[in-house]
């Protein structure tokens, strides 16, 4: 229940749903206060422009790309033992594979996950449960795309997380379990400044493993000032993620509040 509330909050705040909000509320503001009217559609059509655009996009992604690619030096002088990676969604109901597999971006994940292992030789964490009550956990469908379309078989599972915080949690008590205390972390590079940030503090060293950078776009380009319905996915994408960093400090900062208080 708390992850379809959470999914229904957020279809309202961001876009498209968040455009749909505001052109709602102008067209019942339009007969009495058409002057608040007005502005309210603007706003909307202003803000599904601008987020449409393939150059704010990528900007906006950009922003929180703020740990650069693991170098080849840094792998191998790290002191990680293992690789943890971070689920990603799923491809629900495949019909070319008969159920459920990992999503396009989890399968991006693995890629690298995979990429690392055979740097490291380092055991391999998939992490990420069934959010939705969903028969296999995402964990488990990772780690089958990892035996089957990689070939690697050390594989672990932690198969209850449906948020990153518990993908920590839950990681933390799986790895307590086998002596690790140092990680590498596989995530995208958008997502990996909250996940750093949550592993932390679940008491996890870690070593940021980013993976699937912005590249390749530049604002001299004409067709990034196109709007286009990729871009719109972008931002919103990197909206969500602003959004979750926002409401982690908000939430870490009420925890240590109240266990300074019940000290």
């Amino acid at each position: 229940m708390e992850i379809l509330v959470t999914r229904s909050i957020e279809s309202f705040l961001l876009p498209p749903g968040g455009v749909i909000v505001l052109l709602i509320i102008g067209l019942l503001l339009i007969r009495r206060y058409w002057y608040g009217a007005t502005i309210a559609v603007g706003l909307a059509l202003l803000g599904l422009y601008t987020l449409s655009l393939p150059v704010t996009a990528d900007k906006l992604v950009r922003s929180l790309e703020t740990y650069p690619a693991l170098q080849a030096q840094a792998i191998q002088h790290s002191p990680a033992q293992a690789i943890v990676v971070l689920g990603a969604g799923r491809y629900p109901g495949a019909p070319e594979y008969g159920g459920d597999t990992v999503s396009s971006g989890g399968l991006e994940r693995l890629r690298y996950a995979a990429h690392l292992h055979r740097l490291t030789g380092l055991p391999l964490v998939v992490t990420g449960g069934s959010p939705m009550g969903e028969a296999l956990s995402e964990a488990v469908l990772m780690r089958d795309s990892l035996i089957n379309d990689f070939h690697i078989t050390e594989v672990w599972v932690e198969g209850q997380s449906r948020t990153t915080a518990e993908n920590a949690f839950f990681t933390k008590s799986l790895l307590d379990t086998k002596g690790i205390q140092h990680i590498f972390l596989v995530t995208h590079a958008w997502h990996m400044a909250r996940a750093v940030s949550i592993f932390k503090q679940a008491g996890l060293q870690v070593t940021p493993a980013p993976s699937i950078f912005a590249t390749g776009h530049s604002s001299s380009d004409l067709l990034d000032w196109l709007p286009s319905a990729p871009a719109l996915q972008t931002s919103s994408m990197a909206l969500h993620e602003n959004l979750g960093q926002l409401w982690y400090r908000i939430r870490h900062r009420a925890d240590t509040a109240v266990n300074s208080a019940t000290r």
